[in-house]
This record gives C-alpha cells, structure tokens and sequence, in this order.
C-alpha cells in the first residue's frame, strides 16, 4: 500500500469518528398537564407550603384551650377552725403559738371571765332549783297517792318541775360553751387537731364575741389552690376540668382538678373563686403561697375560631380559609361573635366538619389583614 493511500485511508477515519461523536438533536418535550381552573375564592397551593400551616377541625363542643388565672394555696374550707371568745373577758395566758401542731381539746389560752363566773353560778342555782322541785313533785305524789293530796297541786308541783329542768338544760349548754375552767376562769381548747396558723391576741388583751378569731387551726394535709378567674372565662370552665398549678417556689407544677366553681364574683376585680384538689399533696406547700393555675377550658357550644384564623379582607369583611382538598382552600365569609380568651365564636358561614386554617392563613391571601 503506498503511502499516500495509507494517509487518505486515516483522514476517511477520523472524519467517519467526528460525524458519529455529533449529538444527536433532542426528542421534543411533551408539555405538562394543565391543572384545572379554581372556581373565584379558592387558591391553590404547592404541597412543600403545608408545612407553615396548622388546619383544624370545626366541632360543635367548643374549642379547647387553657385559662391561665393567678392562684394562691389555701386550707379547705371545711379544714380549718377559728377560735373565738365565747365572753368578754381578758387574756391571761397564752399556751399555744403559730406553727405549734395541736391535738384536738388542747389548750390555746386562759382568760378571766366575769361573765363565765355568772353563767357558771346560774348554772349552779339552776341544779339546785332543779332539786328542790323534783322533791316537791314527789311529796305532792305520794299524798295523792294515799288519798291526802290535792291533785291540782300536784299539777302545779310537776309544772315547776318541768321549768326546773328546762332551765338546767339552758344553763348547762351555756356552761359547755365556756369550755374548760373553773370560776371567772375560761380555757380555749383547739376544736380539731392541726397547725396554728394565725394568733390574733396577746396576754392581757380584752377580747369577747366581737373581736372576731382569736387562734386558726388547719390541716396541713387539706390544702388546696383558689384561682381567681375572669368573669368572660368562668362559663368555659367546668367540674372535674384538668389543672396545671405553676408555684414559684417548687421546681416542678402541680398536676390538679376543679373541684367546684364559686357562684359569686369579686366586685372589685370581676373575677370569680374556682376551687382546686390537687392529685397529690406536697410537703413544700403551706397555705398563703402564690401561685399561677392553668385550667383547661373549653368554649361554649357551637363553632369558634382561633382569633389568628380569622382575616380581615376589603377592610370589613371577616374571611377564614377552608381546607377543600389537599392542596386547594376556599375563603369564608363569616359572622362572628365577642372574642374571649383567643377564641371568636362563629355565628354563620361555617358547619361543623369544615378544616379550618387557624395558623399561616396569610401564606393564602397575603393582602387581607389579621384581625386581631
């Protein structure tokens, strides 16, 4: 093969290698399939942006939410005893001090009493009448008896009688009132076992009926939390309700249940007493403590919203989205009531069932304005 053979032979080569390298021209695309036309009020969004979002579901039970309300650690009522005098009289001696633990019937403190020393002698002069008529009735009955007697002073002798014992009994119930102590002499005794939680005297002071508790006893054991609670939220709070006691001075909150709600408000602060047991006593608590209650609440029946749920479109109109499929919502006109707590009840526009958006409504119509 000559050598001018062999080079044309090589550049036929490399010109067949360039001509099958050459890319080939790219198959047409196919174009995307065209997602159906929204009817006017729905918008639609990419699945990646559901994430931003919280839906909910409408339900005519109310909406559940937690009513948080400042608090304080007392005794149960039914836990605690006042002591006070049951006479005029001044303070001699005082056998019992705040913090001290006491049985019931012991000692708290000796007064001296004039009046205990007259009641205590009517007492005296009541038994001694009482005697003295249970003799005469019974002279007067045996002269009947054998045919002496006269029968109408027998009546009369059994009417004193009966005004006798009346009148012991009176004096008697009086006399126990003063409790122990002889004379002029009157020793208040604790009326259940417990811790003094308050001394409202001191030795030769004047007390009497009026000056109101002398000694506080409670049961360290029966405490629990009294919140004050806004009048707009007591009607969302019921019996047997779970609670979250927060007190500042324990490292841990308190798990807790509604015992009962007050009927009565403060007029001052318009709140009202709600009343809670807690699930477990705790050795740290001690009555007076502040502490914070979140109860948990639920809105009156029928439909509420989220305040965050609600959008304010064209400056007037109040509009919530409602989840129509996966990806596709609708906004709402609706009618609404007074917020309370963070909830507005929903008067028309929407039923129960319907998926609200109550968080991220902005990401579907960024120019509305959130309501509150």
């Amino acid at each position: 093969m000559s050598p001018r053979f062999s080079a044309l032979l090589v550049a036929c080569f490399v010109a067949l290698s360039a001509c099958s390298d050459k890319p080939q021209p790219a198959a047409p695309a196919v174009p995307e399939a065209q997602a159906p036309a929204l009817p006017p009020g729905q918008v639609r969004i990419k699945p990646a942006s559901l994430q931003y979002m919280e839906i909910q579901e409408m339900s005519t039970e109310g909406a559940a939410h937690v009513v948080w309300a400042p608090a304080r650690v007392a005794f149960r009522e039914e836990q605690v005893a006042n002591v006070v005098a049951p006479v005029a009289g001044r303070i001699l001696q005082i056998q019992a001090q705040i913090g001290d633990e006491v049985k019931a019937g012991a000692p708290l403190a000796t007064l001296s009493s004039p009046d205990a020393s007259r009641i205590r002698a009517d007492y005296a002069n009541a038994q001694v009448e009482l005697r003295v008529a249970q003799a005469e009735a019974k002279r007067q009955r045996t002269m009947v008896e054998k045919g002496i007697g006269i029968e109408a002073e027998l009546l009369v002798a059994e009417a004193k009688l009966q005004e006798a014992q009346h009148n012991v009994d009176v004096a008697a119930r009086a006399t126990s009132f003063l409790g122990g102590g002889g004379s002029d002499s009157l020793l208040l005794r604790a009326p259940r076992a417990g811790v003094v939680v308050s001394r409202n005297t001191t030795p030769g002071a004047s007390v009497g009926p009026d000056a109101g508790a002398l000694f506080t006893i409670g049961d360290p054991n029966a405490l629990w939390i009294n919140a004050d609670v806004f009048e707009s939220d007591l009607s969302a709070i019921g019996q047997g309700a779970e609670v979250q006691v927060v007190v500042p001075s324990l490292d841990r909150p308190l798990a807790g249940k509604v015992a009962r709600v007050g009927s009565s408000l403060n007029a001052q602060t318009r709140r009202g007493q709600v009343y809670i047991t807690l699930d477990q006593g705790n050795s740290k608590l001690r009555a007076g403590m502040l502490a914070r209650a979140g109860i948990q609440a639920r809105s009156g029946e029928g439909l509420s919203v989220p305040v965050n749920a609600v959008l304010i479109k064209d400056g007037s109109r109040s509009i919530v989205f409602v989840q129509v499929s996966d990806t596709v919502f609708e906004a709402r006109t609706v009618a609404l009531g007074q917020p309370s707590n963070g909830y507005i009840p929903v008067l028309s526009g929407l039923s129960a069932g319907d998926k609200v958006v109550v968080k991220g409504a902005l990401l579907l119509d960024g120019s509305a304005n959130q309501l509150l």
